[in-house]
């Protein structure tokens, strides 16, 4: 695959009107950008389009970078010259859908300078399978601290594709919504669009909008403005500040990079790895220490151990039983957050509820809660030990709380309840990383925004939450197989996703209802199964209580199944409906199919896996009325042979593959 960007400049001569073009290509030429410049004189700002192989996907679209008290900055700036250059080098991806990546681009840097002395950059990447750029805001007539008031960067897309949606209530959201899938411009006018945004035409080819390397910046989102001519138009709507402005920071200023990714297929983008590559390699120099793992999370299935309400998820009986389970079943983490009626933190708070209080204090644990008798037998056992934390309790002794979290035990934690997305939130998270990297804890964020590629840079980061996900069946039916696949072919396409994974009592629709203690699940044994498979997780729940997987079918496979990968591929994918991903690890494939409502017959390739003949187990629904029933079949399997497989409504299937040894010559 390939890219070119070509930038198309208006500019004043003695002849009159010419244009100038300057072109800048890679392999295949399969992406082209125009960049049309405003005519010498005009108060006009940049714009440019987008071609994806001679396809037209968007036009005319708008850069606007506004300063308060002055507007937009490229508006009228004149351009002084562009600067070029490719870049291709091997990096690693850290506990990610592949060992390693091709980091692959062309790079063209516009520079412009507005007539009252604002020096401003437009930084273009052109990478096989996106384009990116960014705002640079280098140098302004009077300060060095700047209130951007707005950005109104804009999105013309071109056609009627389909469209796969999140509406957003307000900005002050846990971003866990449904996707409507719909016509662009059947889109609700004005209405807030999550990202990232997913995008189909007719003839397959899928786009997705999104941005990388968010960072001391106000999160974006989209809302659909009225159509101009024949194209659908999408403008950015940054977090407001408390004041109404989106950003105030020290120059030089970067903005985070607004992204297309583009493909032939949907499946092409869920096997990319360019929003890794937009950010900034790791600043942790010894990283031997981050090792991720399945993990429980007793919250999720009610704090029991069998099904049925007992000792407190805090208490020393429990831990102890929770802990014997991990070691027994080679499960290496074992988290421990709160109680339940209601669900009150495991450190000091008198206030009832997560919420923190004045009296808040995470720095001790609650005095009920023995955590260096657990922590001395989780130690005894090989077991590490995980936790929970609500954002706010952690505000204003960061640094404070991650060197005591460090002395207590905890490796990992889930920082919840962010909400938010301006540019205090988006701080605050990166100063939790970088204080849970000195103290070495990984961590999950949860209610919060959609991952940017921000796990290149802090690789202790394993996860985001940011999508409606399995905790939801604890209080309604909203989390179904097809809004599974909705999430897979939306959120998913920025990013690891922690989704609770680990329901092991199946229902049917019709025999479903939501409950707090051992939650009912959705969809069958085997879908749930897939998606350690199909979603990216370094660090995934196994969230049922223990005797709930004890001698079930499917348990070994989950047990066995890795949380991070040397290669990706997706076999077989169709928008919102089916979605079937092949993961290695060392020399061993695993297979992960899933569908919605309908059931999928399925023929599959799998010559990209073998290189001759292999052998493949595989765990397959027995039927849809019977959703916790699996089979169980092994068969020899060859690259010139496609796999047929049957994917039952709500379905899915899981397998292991392993190349034939060679004969002995």
């Amino acid at each position: 695959m390939g890219c070119c960007i070509v930038w198309l400049a208006t500019m004043s001569s003695p002849l009159g009107l010419c244009a100038s073009l300057e072109n800048l290509s890679c392999p295949a030429d399969r992406i082209t950008v125009e960049i049309e410049m405003p005519q010498s004189g005009r108060s006009d700002s940049p714009t440019w389009s987008l071609e994806f192989m001679n396809h037209p996907l968007l036009e005319g679209c708008e850069f606007s970078l506004n300063v308060y008290g002055r507007g937009n900055v490229l508006a009228g700036a004149k351009w002084l010259a562009t600067e070029r250059r490719e870049h291709r080098e091997r990096i690693p991806v850290l506990f990610g859908k592949s060992a390693e990546t091709t980091n692959h681009f062309r790079e063209s840097v516009l520079r412009f300078l507005s007539e009252d002395g604002y020096r401003i950059q437009l930084r273009f990447r052109c990478y096989p399978d996106a384009i990116a750029f960014r705002y640079e805001l280098l140098a302004a007539p009077t300060q060095k601290q700047l209130v951007i008031a707005d950005e109104a960067t804009s999105f013309h897309v071109v056609g009627q594709p389909k469209a796969m949606v999140q509406y957003l209530e307000n900005h002050r959201t846990s971003h866990e919504h449904e996707v409507a899938t719909l016509p662009l411009g059947k889109v609700e006018h004005q209405a807030l669009l999550d990202l990232p945004l997913t995008l189909q035409w007719p003839d397959g080819i899928t786009a997705v909008l999104t941005e990388a390397a968010l960072r001391n910046y106000a999160g974006m989102a989209l809302s659909r403005e009225r159509d101009v001519g024949s194209y659908n138009r999408l403008r950015a709507r940054l977090t407001p500040r408390p004041d109404g402005n989106k950003v105030v920071a020290s120059l030089p200023l970067l903005s985070p990079w607004r992204v297309l990714l583009v493909g032939e297929r949907a499946g092409a983008l869920l096997e990319s790895n360019t929003l890794y590559c937009l950010n900034e390699p790791s600043v942790l120099e010894d990283i031997s220490w981050i090792k991720p793992d399945k993990l429980t999370f007793h919250w999720w299935n009610g704090d029991v151990f069998d099904g049925i309400p007992g000792d407190s998820p805090l208490s020393i009986e429990m831990a102890r039983r929770y802990i014997d389970f991990c070691a027994d079943q080679g499960l290496n983490i074992h988290a421990i957050s709160s109680t339940q009626a209601p669900t009150s933190p495991w450190y000091h708070q008198v206030k009832p509820g997560v919420a923190p209080g004045p009296e808040t204090d995470v720095t001790r644990p609650r005095e009920s809660f023995d955590l260096e008798a657990i922590r001395a037998y989780a130690d005894l056992k090989g077991i590490r030990l995980w936790t929970w934390v609500h954002q706010d309790a952690l505000r204003g002794r960061v640094e404070e709380a991650f060197a005591a979290f460090e002395k207590m035990g905890w490796q990992g934690m889930m920082v919840d309840f962010f909400d938010h997305d301006d540019q205090d939130h988006v701080l605050f998270a990166e100063e939790i990383l970088a204080a849970a990297a000195r103290h070495h804890i990984l961590i999950h964020f949860h209610g919060i925004w959609k991952p940017t590629g921000l796990r290149r840079t802090y690789p202790n980061l394993m996860n985001h939450e940011g999508a409606l996900n399995l905790e939801y069946l604890k209080w309604s039916d909203r989390c179904t197989p097809t809004h599974n696949l909705h999430m897979a072919f939306t959120r998913l396409m920025a990013g690891p996703m922690d989704y609770h994974l680990g329901g092991f009592r199946a229902v049917t629709a019709d025999a479903f209802e939501a409950r707090q203690v051992a939650p009912l699940v959705l969809g069958t044994r085997c879908h749930m199964l897939a998606m350690y498979v199909c979603f990216d997780n370094p660090a995934p729940m196994v969230a049922d209580y223990p005797q709930a997987y004890l001698n079930q079918p499917g348990f070994d496979f989950l047990m066995a199944i890795p949380t991070w990968w040397d290669e990706t591929r997706v076999l077989h994918d169709e928008l919102g409906e089916c979605l079937v991903m092949a993961r290695r690890r060392d020399r061993t494939w695993y297979l992960g199919g899933m569908c919605g409502e309908r059931s999928h017959e399925l023929s599959l390739d799998l010559s990209n896996l073998l290189d001759g003949k292999g052998q493949l187990e595989l765990w397959e629904d027995v039927a849809a009325r019977f959703p916790n029933r699996l089979s169980q079949r092994k068969l020899e399997v060859s690259p010139d042979q496609p796999l047929t497989l049957h994917l039952e409504p709500g379905g899915g299937v899981v397998g292991r593959l392993n190349q034939a040894p060679s004969p002995t010559p």
